[in-house]
């Protein structure tokens, strides 16, 4: 839908508000000498989708082009970092999508102070183009730490797939684009500890900074006779988690264990525990089960459970709580490799399974090559009338996709 000139107003402060502190900062603290350093990306992703036909939705085969630049400008001197990244995003599909597309993320105002409109305003929903202000923020190194401020990347957690302890905009499993992860608006300082170790405090300022919107943590991390070891504590949204996490080798085996506990409105456990091993240079392997406890035993209740706290705040997207998720892959040679991997729903047996092939066709160029199958029972009407998911993947339709990738 085509923005208002209120609304574009109402963008414009938003961004001005966004971009000159943190522009401020920069021309403050950029010395003469400073290096900077430009590079970005073009992806595009061909996608074709099979037919949807359930009790509620007849639709054809549809068709998608998901297409996104990234520019990454970064400045460095002797005590100053500072980075600027901006994605520019045309998706187009030959169909409305009525859940939208879970194969492309669109970056929500969650966690963030605030934003440039996510869509640039057409009004065929068909065709659209997103913009995403990802980077830009400032890096003071001290001799005591790192002290940045603005928009930033915060991972947590020891866990491979599903990481219990991240809260702040995860990925879904099924989305393509996930090579960087979603900014954050912050102020965190880190701090070495020990030789491996690192302590990691900082607040999240949330959509026009009101407390339900944002967040503070901790984050320690540091290793113990070869064993990795990470603790985490994070209030958000009037919840609290307590989290933990644990890296080792078991002989030739890895093993890791990451579970959070978060207390509040509603309470409930996360845990992701796995192994992984390399049969040989070329195979690897790894298994991953996953305990949500913010999920649902009963698919009927999925649907009702995505607009609570865990799903709108918590950083939660799998709506079952048993899960098992193993992967492989195969260097084929040294251009060519491949990679298969399953996230299985124990609770209602429906699986969502992935076959990936990449091809290095020439100095930072790409190629992929995949197929997403779902399985499970399927989309339902009840007796009065309201849509009941059978299971979590069985509504997804059947995916195939080729992508070009060129990075400079």
């Amino acid at each position: 839908m085509a923005m208002s000139r209120k609304t574009s107003a109402s963008n414009a402060v938003r961004i001005l508000a966004l971009v000159l502190p943190v522009t401020a900062l920069l021309l403050w603290s950029r010395p003469a000498a400073a290096e900077l350093h430009v590079a970005g990306y073009v992806k595009s992703f061909a996608v074709a989708q099979d037919q949807v036909r359930n009790d509620l939705i007849s639709e054809p085969v549809s068709w998608q082009s998901q297409n996104s630049l990234r520019l990454m400008l970064e400045g460095f001197s002797s005590r100053t970092v500072w980075q600027i990244h901006y994605e520019l995003s045309p998706v187009l599909v030959s169909r409305q999508v009525g859940a939208g597309v879970p194969t492309f993320n669109v970056v929500s105002g969650s966690y963030r102070l605030t934003d440039p409109a996510t869509s640039l305003g057409s009004d065929n929903p068909r065709r659209q183009v997103y913009q995403n202000l990802d980077r830009l923020n400032i890096q003071f190194q001290f001799d005591a730490g790192d002290l940045t401020i603005g928009r930033q990347p915060i991972s947590f957690g020891a866990a491979r797939m599903i990481n219990p302890t991240d809260v702040f905009l995860p990925f879904d499993l099924r989305t393509f684009n996930t090579e960087y992860r979603n900014g954050l608006d912050a102020i965190r300082f880190q701090k070495p500890w020990g030789d491996l170790g690192e302590i990691d405090v900082g607040v999240v300022i949330g959509e026009d900074a009101r407390r339900e919107n944002s967040a503070a943590f901790l984050q320690l991390r540091g290793n113990v006779n070869g064993k990795d070891l990470h603790f985490a504590l994070i209030n958000y949204a009037e919840q609290t988690l307590v989290g933990v996490g644990l890296q080792t080798a078991i002989g030739d085996t890895g093993f890791w264990l990451e579970a959070a506990s978060v207390n509040g409105d509603d309470n409930y456990l996360r845990l992701s525990t796995g192994v992984d091993y390399a049969f040989n240079e070329d195979i690897f392997g790894q298994l991953e089960y996953h305990y949500n406890g913010a999920g649902r035993a009963d698919p009927a209740d999925y649907l009702a459970s995505l607009s609570s706290l865990p799903y709108q705040k918590g950083g939660v997207f799998l709506l079952g709580r048993d899960y098992l998720m193993p992967v492989i892959t195969v260097q084929l040679s040294p251009l060519w490799s491949l990679a298969t991997q399953a996230v299985i729903n124990l609770s209602d047996q429906s699986r969502f399974t992935s076959l990936s092939l990449e091809f290095n066709v020439a100095s930072n160029v790409y190629m992929d090559f995949g197929f997403y199958h779902f399985s499970g029972d399927d989309l339902s009407i009840s007796r009065d009338a309201v849509p009941v998911l059978g299971s979590e993947y069985g509504t997804n339709p059947d995916t195939l996709y080729m992508s070009v990738r060129y990075y400079f």
